[in-house]
C-alpha cells in the first residue's frame, strides 16, 4: 500500500498530464466545451424539477439549488468510478508496451472529476444567490467535504478499475447499482419529509451519500454546519481506498498480461 502511495507521488507529473489532456479531450470536439459541462447538469436538474414540483407538486422554493448541490457531487462520484470500470481493461496495448504505475490511470479519473467538479460550482454560485441561500461561515466545510468525497470515490475507483479487468459485465452492473443508490439517496426528496425519525441515524450510517448529500445541502444552502454522519462517509472511504492500494499491490504485475 505504501508503496502504491509513494509512486504516486513520484509521479505526480504524471498525473497532473493526463488529467489535463483528459480535460482537453472532453472539451475540444464540442462546440460549446466548457459551457458544456455547466449546461449539462443544469439540463438535468431542469427535468428533475419538472418532475418533482411541477408533476408531482413537492419539494419547496429552495428545491432546484438543493437538488443541484447534490447532482453535482453525484455526477464527480458516478463519472469518476464508471471511467475507472474501464481505465485498464480499455487500455491494453498502452499498458503492455509502457512501463508506469497503473494506479495511474484510475487516479486520473477521479482527479479530473474533481477539477470537472470545481469547474460546475461556475453554475451553483450564481443559483445559491438567486434563490436567497442562508450564508453562514459554515461554507467553509465545503473543502473538507470534497476531501471526504474524493477519498471515498478513489477508493471505489481502485477496486473497480482491477475488478473491470477480470470481470467485464461491471460496468453494466455497477450501472444499475448507482442508479438505485441515486433514487434511495435524499437528492430528490428531503429525509425529514422520508425518513421516520428512529430509522434516521441507521439510514445515515447505512447510506454514505445520505450523509454526503446532507453536508453539501447543509453548508451551502442552509447555512448549517455538516451532520457527524460524514465521518461515517470518511471511514468507509478510508477502508476502500486501504483496499483499492491493497488490490493493486497484488495484482498490478498481473494486469499487463491479463488485460
Amino acid at each position: 500500500m505504501i508503496r502504491q502511495l509513494r509512486r504516486l507521488w513520484m509521479r505526480r507529473e504524471l498525473v497532473w498530464y493526463l488529467v489535463r489532456s483528459d480535460l482537453k479531450v472532453t472539451y475540444k470536439n464540442k462546440v460549446l466545451g466548457y459551457v458544456w459541462s455547466l449546461l449539462d447538469p443544469l439540463m438535468m436538474m431542469l427535468v428533475y424539477v419538472v418532475l418533482v414540483q411541477v408533476i408531482f407538486k413537492q419539494g419547496g422554493g429552495q428545491f432546484p439549488v438543493l437538488l443541484f448541490s447534490a447532482l453535482l457531487a453525484w455526477r464527480w462520484f458516478t463519472r469518476s468510478v464508471e471511467q475507472a470500470t474501464t481505465s485498464i481493461s480499455g487500455k491494453g496495448k498502452l499498458i503492455q508496451t509502457v512501463d508506469f504505475p497503473r494506479v495511474i490511470l484510475p487516479v486520473q479519473d477521479v482527479v479530473a472529476g474533481l477539477v470537472k467538479y470545481i469547474l460546475s460550482l461556475g453554475v451553483l454560485i450564481p443559483m445559491l444567490v438567486v434563490f436567497h441561500v442562508n450564508w453562514s461561515v459554515h461554507i467553509l466545510w465545503l473543502p473538507a467535504i470534497m476531501g471526504v468525497q474524493f477519498v471515498l470515490t478513489l477508493g471505489a475507483a481502485l477496486l473497480c478499475a482491477v475488478i473491470g479487468v477480470y470481470f467485464r459485465d461491471l460496468q453494466n452492473i455497477l450501472s444499475f447499482l448507482l442508479r438505485m443508490v441515486w433514487y434511495l439517496s435524499p437528492a430528490l426528496w428531503s429525509i425529514a419529509d422520508r425518513i421516520p425519525p428512529r430509522m434516521r441515524t441507521a439510514y445515515l450510517i447505512l447510506n454514505p451519500f445520505a450523509s454526503l448529500f446532507e453536508a453539501y445541502k447543509s453548508v451551502l444552502v442552509r447555512g448549517e454546519p455538516p451532520l457527524l454522519f460524514v465521518g461515517v462517509a470518511l471511514g468507509l472511504g478510508v477502508i476502500l481506498l486501504i483496499a483499492g492500494l491493497l488490490v493493486f499491490d497484488r495484482f498490478e504485475d498481473r494486469l499487463a498480461k491479463d488485460v
